[in-house]
């Protein structure tokens, strides 16, 4: 089998995540890595390649003179400013971090480069990628589940995070920048959204002069098949903890996840307290067996190799964003209702 020639662009922790579940794969080589910050570069190289892969600081002095098959972008979404355009005018699969832009014009230049260039376009909704997840949009797709109905997602964290993140130019904010993760959810679940109202405050980070984002959110989303969700997310939950749940109502099954990688299943076929007995539902609990980031590398290898689906796209990368910016956007308006379709 030839060897697959990976280039990086960016350097930080999450690349490096990324770096490590390709290393699990076989016919794999890490060729290139550019980096602002030439020496993060140099040190990338070193610690996934034993110095092999060829350092720049320079993402298109990489493209130019590096032989690729396909390229791990991960920046901060403001800096996303033109490199995966150019990958694939190359002919280069992408890997894109979320969120892939802070606009939507962005996000749909990108969207027309990979529609012209042919190339594939896997987006890193990682959690897309945990059994559970996978095991409910199974069943949602084949009917068993009956129509979505219902999600409630909680996104809790407390950190100050780099100093980008902390910038609404660079990063967006918690609810653009790391919230998008349970919206994404939302969206695999329970379809297109419609409309959506939201609220989002700096409450707790007020003493730190460079937070200018948001760390406390709430939406509630009705979606095109009348399926609602309330989706929360803040910066201010216990120190040196996190936490990432969601209830999923169905017709015919309930969720509980107690993150992506764990839910409880409960097989109960529509029916009311008054129409089964209680010891008649089924219940399973499900949970991933290993790194969701190596199933997100393995599947994005596996459509380049064999042609398999991708479970998050170009498409996936640019209707999350909107639904995200239109929760903003409804933030930024005092909660007025927004239309993610209009952006």
């Amino acid at each position: 089998m030839k060897a697959l020639r990976i280039g990086f662009i960016g350097a930080g922790g999450i690349n490096g995540v990324h770096a490590k579940a390709l290393a699990k794969l076989p016919a794999i080589e890490i060729a290139a890595v550019s980096n602002h910050n030439r020496a993060r570069a140099d040190a990338f190289s070193q610690a996934h390649t034993a110095g092999q892969a060829k350092v720049f600081d320079d993402w298109q002095a990489m493209l130019d003179t590096v032989p690729l098959d396909a390229v791990y972008i991960a920046l901060p979404p403001g800096a996303n400013v033109g490199q995966a355009e150019a990958a694939a005018a190359k002919g280069l699969h992408l890997m894109l971090e979320k969120p892939i832009a802070l606009s939507v014009d962005r996000a749909e230049s990108i969207e027309r480069a990979v529609r012209k260039s042919g190339v594939l376009c896997q987006i890193g909704h990682h959690m897309r990628h945990a059994a559970p997840v996978r095991k409910l949009k199974q069943m949602l797709t084949d009917g068993t589940a009956g129509r979505p109905l219902m999600m409630q997602g909680r996104f809790l964290v407390n950190g100050l995070f780099p100093a980008w993140w902390r910038d609404p130019e660079l990063g967006g904010g918690q609810l653009v920048e790391q919230a998008i993760h349970i919206y994404d959810l939302a969206r695999h679940f329970l379809g297109e959204p419609d409309v959506i109202t939201a609220f989002a405050d700096n409450l707790f980070h007020e003493r730190f002069t460079d937070y200018r984002v948001d760390d406390v959110s709430v939406s509630s989303i009705r979606f095109k098949n009348h399926a609602v969700a309330s989706l929360c997310a803040a910066n201010c939950y216990e120190p040196h903890a996190g936490s990432m749940s969601m209830t999923v109502l169905c017709e015919k099954v309930t969720v509980e996840f107690k993150n992506a990688n764990e839910a409880k299943f409960a097989f109960h076929d529509g029916k009311k307290t008054e129409e089964i007995a209680k010891e008649a539902i089924g219940h399973e609990t499900i949970k991933t067996d290993g790194s969701v980031y190596e199933e997100l590398s393995a599947n994005f290898i596996g459509a380049i190799r064999e042609g398999t689906p991708l479970r998050s796209g170009i498409v996936d990368g640019v209707g999350s964003l909107r639904l995200v910016l239109a929760a903003a956007a409804s933030a930024r308006a005092g909660g007025a209702p927004q239309r993610a379709s209009r952006l």
